[in-house]
């Protein structure tokens, strides 16, 4: 068996203090990275800058959809008439890029793939109607989204689904021909505490949150960290951070019907440095020219000569230019997706319109 490293799967073999003894190889940048333990605390703001930067998109606002800052966030099934869901330990998605739902419902090969629209934000509903040919998802923040109590009836909760309580059912969707009609999968206790359903079961006779259980979940800082367990006869509930992340999507689904499986792709949040000895991930080493490129830069507006920081405009804009040639670079083959006609008679008037419905809330599988 092969044993692989943290370091055998970051993108960068280089670390910040090359990146800073390079930089003090030149007499103008000298003098900005001066020697001693304040140099790190200089290096690593101008570090941090310049990644931002980088990660984030040009002052105009476009985003930098860098491959090697894309990840698979966790998937997840949708569940009975419920818009939001928690995503347990996800607190690292800085912004969604595409979406697809996977049907699963069906034996057959390949499964049905329809795209889902990403939206910076989405209204809560109540409809299941959509006058779009595509479903449609956002993030959002685990203590902004929808969510029930464990033994609230429907009348008095807030999204008017099912809640948790005892003997209440939570079928695993897994492997079954239709969606189960399971209560809300995401709750909230008395105390402010965020709990999902992390194992499907029968929920027990007492109410398990009745006392603060002060709950510990993985951060962004802390992504290791064991997320609290709740039992809840054979439920088992895990804590999510009220920081984290998790996903809206429209329309709603159907109490039963066609059993989708929600496939988001998302780019990293931007990491903050905190050690020269720390590498430049995720920026891969053939990017390292271009991120070189913006450190230079800053060093300059960190300079106590006036006429180098008199360069500092001129090269920092030289420098956000570049930033073209680095997504060139990796945009080298030609994308699969575009605009093409759906029939070859391009004059004809075609549908004025095609709703998703609770029969295909995800899509239908030919446009």
């Amino acid at each position: 068996m092969q044993l692989f490293y943290w370091r055998d799967m970051g993108n960068s073999s280089i670390q910040i203090r090359q990146l800073v003894d390079d930089a003090r190889a030149f007499p103008d940048f000298a003098p900005a990275l001066p020697t001693g333990g304040y140099v790190d605390t200089i290096a690593l703001s101008i570090v941090n800058d310049v990644m931002t930067t980088m990660l984030m998109g040009t002052p105009e606002g476009e985003p930098f959809n860098w491959k090697f800052n894309r990840f698979r966030c966790p998937t997840f099934f949708i569940n009975s008439f419920q818009q939001d869901y928690f995503i347990p330990g996800l607190n690292n998605l800085g912004w969604l890029e595409s979406c697809d739902a996977v049907y699963q419902n069906i034996s057959t090969f390949p499964k049905n793939i329809a795209p889902v629209e990403v939206r910076r934000d989405l209204l809560e509903t109540s409809s299941q109607m959509g006058y779009s040919n595509f479903a449609k998802i956002c993030w959002m923040q685990n203590d902004t989204m929808q969510r029930g109590r464990w033994g609230q009836s429907q009348i008095t909760s807030q999204t008017g689904a099912p809640n948790p309580g005892p003997g209440v059912v939570y079928t695993n969707p897994n492997g079954l021909t239709t969606c189960p009609p399971n209560p809300i999968t995401c709750i909230d206790d008395a105390f402010g505490n965020l709990w999902v359903v992390t194992t499907y079961g029968t929920c027990g006779n007492t109410n398990p949150f009745l006392t603060n259980l002060n709950p510990v979940f993985p951060t962004l800082s802390k992504p290791s960290t064991v997320a609290t367990t709740v039992t809840d006869g054979t439920v088992v509930w895990t804590a999510v951070n009220p920081k984290g992340q998790g996903f809206r999507i429209n329309p709603p689904p159907a109490q039963t019907g066609p059993l989708w499986v929600i496939v988001p792709i998302g780019q990293n949040r931007i990491p903050q440095f905190t050690s020269l000895s720390q590498f430049l991930d995720p920026i891969p080493d053939d990017y390292y020219v271009y991120f070189k490129q913006g450190f230079f830069a800053q060093c300059c507006r960190r300079s106590p000569d006036p006429k180098v920081r008199a360069r500092f405009k001129d090269e920092w804009a030289i420098w956000i230019k570049s930033l073209d040639n680095a997504v060139k670079q990796g945009s080298r083959e030609q994308d699969d997706f575009g605009f093409y006609p759906g029939d070859p008679r391009i004059m004809d008037t075609g549908f004025g319109w095609n709703t998703v419905n609770p029969a295909y809330p995800y899509g239908a599988w030919n446009y």
